[in-house]
């Protein structure tokens, strides 16, 4: 894996174009609709995306209700064709479904399948699930939004890795804070990148390393 993935830097770079592309996207993804914004790099730091728990600089609501898990399905694979193929197509269905499965964990506090599919290296990964699991904790869920695809492609690397980027942008929605008492806040639509190692691994596709970047549209 290339150690460009290790920082947020080629996302931080990425996302300034998918932001200028406002609405004018490719595909869209409708199951689920949902969002995720860990903002982290496996490097520890964090980018313009802020905190799975915090805020990303939209106005705080009134008030600290907690809100609900949204009554949505899982990311059926089925939906996603070749991820469980040995192909640059797989990898980067494989990876799509990958944030599908965790935008829906921020909704509903499950993060079973990211784990099936992280690599124990990849520390910006074990954040998210941290992250997820938290809000199960608490029982305080990230609202349902809308994410519209802009990017995926793939370059295989000389470590024979895939590295994978995917451009998406979310709706408006709302956040807990969960360090200030669970009060809300509104994130308004927002331009993401992620971009992430892959490598196959007996008979599936394992993360080893991401980058995400968010910047508001």
């Amino acid at each position: 894996m290339t150690r460009r993935l290790l920082t947020a830097s080629a996302a931080a770079a990425l996302v300034l174009g998918l932001a200028a592309c406002g609405d004018d996207t490719g595909g869209t993804i409708t199951d689920p609709p949902s969002t995720i914004a860990t903002g982290a790099s496996d490097g520890g730091g964090t980018s313009d995306g802020g905190g799975a728990g915090g805020s990303t600089g939209g106005a705080s609501d009134d008030g600290g209700n907690t809100e609900a898990a949204p009554d949505i399905p899982a990311p059926d694979p089925a939906d996603y064709p070749g991820m469980d193929e040995e192909t640059d197509e797989g990898a980067e269905q494989a990876f799509k479904y990958y944030f599908d499965t965790a935008f829906w964990g921020f909704q509903t506090g499950d993060a079973t399948s990211l784990k099936n599919m992280t690599s124990e290296s990849c520390n910006s990964c074990q954040e998210m699930i941290g992250d997820i699991e938290e809000l199960r904790n608490h029982g305080d869920f990230w609202s349902q939004t809308d994410i519209k695809q802009v990017r995926l492609e793939s370059a295989k690397q000389d470590d024979q890795t895939i590295e994978v980027t995917y451009g998406f942008t979310v709706s408006e929605h709302t956040e807990p804070d969960l360090e200030n008492g669970g009060s809300r806040s509104k994130e308004p639509l927002t331009a993401y990148a992620a971009v992430g190692g892959t490598r196959w691994v007996d008979d599936h596709w394992i993360i080893d390393g991401m980058a995400l970047s968010g910047e508001h549209v």
